[in-house]
């Protein structure tokens, strides 16, 4: 569930567009600041969730920064 990430836990890539993402990934929208969790792209537009759980279909040229989890040292 994505209420229980820390966005400290991530590295931010550079801006991209959401088509460019690997699907099934988390991104940021880099003029709100929210992440959602990328599922597929569906069309022009995408699947994604938020925080709370609900669908959002972000179009599929819209400007995000990917993140990928930082590896934890052992």
């Amino acid at each position: 569930m994505i209420s229980e990430i820390d966005i400290k836990d991530f590295d931010k890539g550079e801006q991209c567009l959401l088509y460019q993402c690997k699907p099934r990934t988390y991104v940021q929208h880099p003029a709100t600041g929210y992440v959602y969790f990328f599922d597929h792209l569906d069309g022009a537009y995408s699947y994604c969730t938020d925080m709370f759980n609900e669908v959002v279909h972000l179009v599929a040229h819209a400007l995000v920064v990917p993140l990928t989890r930082k590896e934890k040292p052992d």
